[in-house]
């Protein structure tokens, strides 16, 4: 098993905390289960709130990760019931260094960059006009002979 793939198993995600709860908060609350290396309580910069509603908590172990998902979740921290469950990584952003395909044959590619309707309907038939472009076609009818006349 990979670093990455242990840390993402010994982190959980902590939801539904008062906006009252702190790091030392889950710090003491979570400490019972297990060596903690990393606690984050993310703040919302466009919200008076001191932080989103949520953490990320991360265990020494995958085992001690288990035990506060099996011990916490629905239960009450500061009067709300919390829900916490195994962290999942974050979804990578299109990497078009990594691509397998061309940019612009990501539907989530045009619907960001084509301009309007006209541009996209260009687009579509470019892609239709190219697929249904046959290179041999023109081999083939050359092969057959000479044409009469």
């Amino acid at each position: 098993m990979s670093v990455q793939e242990t840390r993402t198993k010994s982190t959980i995600y902590i939801s539904g905390l008062d906006p009252s709860v702190t790091i030392e908060t889950l710090h003491y609350a979570f400490i019972p289960f297990g060596d903690i290396v990393d606690i984050q309580l993310p703040k919302d910069d466009k919200s008076k709130e001191p932080h989103r509603g949520f953490a990320l908590l991360e265990f020494e172990t995958p085992l001690d990760a288990e035990s506060a998902i099996d011990n916490m979740n629905q239960a009450q921290l500061n009067g709300r019931t919390l829900r916490v469950t195994l962290s999942r990584p974050q979804k990578e952003r299109f990497d078009i260094h990594n691509a397998k395909i061309a940019v612009w044959d990501s539907e989530s590619w045009l619907q960001e960059n084509v301009v309007d309707k006209s541009d996209r309907r260009a687009i579509e038939e470019s892609m239709a006009e190219s697929a249904a472009f046959d290179p041999m076609q023109s081999l083939e009818n050359d092969a057959a002979g000479p044409h009469e006349s």
